[in-house]
C-alpha cells in the first residue's frame, strides 16, 4: 500500500526537478509525509473505527467478527491502542509470533489482545 503512495510522487519530482541535494532532501520530507499520512490512517482504522462501530472494522464486519473483552463487553480506547501498538510484535518475524501465540493460547488471542484483555469473536 505504501509502494502505491510513493510511485507518483517519484515520478512526478523526477521528472519535473533536477535531482541534486536540495531535491534528496525534498524526497526524504515527501516520504517521510506520505509514510507519516498512511500510518495515521491505520492508527485511525484500528483504534477509532472499532472504538465507534461496535468492534469491528469494515474488513472484520464483513467476515463476521468483533472485538470484545474476556468479559464479554465492549473494549475502551485503551484496549484498541494496547493492541495496535504491540501488533509491530506480533508482526515480526512475518507475523510468525502472532500466528505461534495463537495457536497455542486456548481463546486463540495474539500478544495483543492478551495484554489488553480482549478477544475476536464470531458475530452471530
Amino acid at each position: 500500500m505504501l509502494f502505491a503512495l510513493f510511485v507518483p510522487a517519484v515520478f512526478g519530482i523526477f521528472g519535473f526537478t533536477p535531482i541534486g541535494p536540495a531535491t534528496k532532501g525534498f524526497l526524504i520530507g515527501v516520504f517521510a509525509g506520505y509514510w507519516a499520512l498512511a500510518e495515521v490512517a491505520l492508527w485511525l482504522l484500528n483504534t477509532w473505527w472499532p472504538l465507534r462501530h461496535g468492534g469491528q472494522t469494515p474488513v472484520m464486519r464483513l467476515l463476521g467478527l468483533r472485538i470484545e473483552t474476556v468479559t464479554g463487553e465492549p473494549p475502551r480506547l485503551r484496549a484498541y491502542l494496547t493492541r495496535e501498538f504491540l501488533l509491530m510484535v506480533d508482526g515480526f518475524a512475518w507475523g510468525l509470533v502472532g500466528i505461534v501465540l495463537m495457536l497455542v493460547t486456548p481463546r486463540r488471542q495474539r500478544l495483543g489482545d492478551l495484554v489488553a484483555g480482549t478477544v475476536v469473536v464470531r458475530v452471530k
